[in-house]
């Protein structure tokens, strides 16, 4: 599974991962606004990512099959190099859910924030209405820090989320 930076040339890619995967998504995380998609839209969403990253702030990553087509997406966010600390995000294709390319993604986002960004630990937040998400990050040897009420909204409620932390 090649694993790279998002570009600005993936928007018709991304646009399409997103739309086919939308309500798979929306079933785990918060759903992204109406306006979210259309090419116009995911192009200023690429281009603020890649401005983020120029700020230090953020990074953007895709996964994609052997044709080269998007089929998943992990990013390394709130970066904070001052406090050497940032936040793990990943969403996988619904047809390639469950063959551990979550697991792998979040090893690359890990190598990524030590290596490259030198930072000292590494977040995730999971609602409790995601399993299969909490496992990626025990899997990636993170440790469970607490529960936090209510935080994460999704289309069918809101839902308590728990706190993962890794530290190298």
């Amino acid at each position: 599974m090649p694993i790279r930076d998002l570009l600005l040339s993936d928007s018709a890619a991304l646009l399409r991962f997103e739309l086919e995967n939308r309500a798979w998504f929306e079933q785990q995380i918060a759903p992204r606004p109406e306006y979210f998609f259309s090419l116009v839209a995911v192009e200023d969403h690429i281009r603020s990512f890649i401005n983020a990253r120029a700020q230090g702030r953020f990074h953007a990553c895709v996964l994609t099959d052997e044709t080269g087509q998007i089929i998943g997406r992990a990013n390394l966010r709130d970066i904070d190099k001052k406090h050497g600390t940032a936040e793990v995000g990943y969403r996988i294709a619904e047809s390639h859910a469950g063959q551990g390319l979550a697991s792998s993604a979040t090893r690359h986002l890990l190598k990524l924030a030590y290596t490259d960004w030198q930072l000292q630990q590494v977040s995730g937040f999971v609602s409790i209405a995601n399993p299969a998400s909490a496992r990626v990050l025990v899997k990636n040897a993170f440790t469970k820090i607490g529960l936090h009420p209510r935080l994460c909204v999704l289309r069918h409620g809101t839902f308590d989320c728990i706190e993962y932390r890794h530290i190298p």
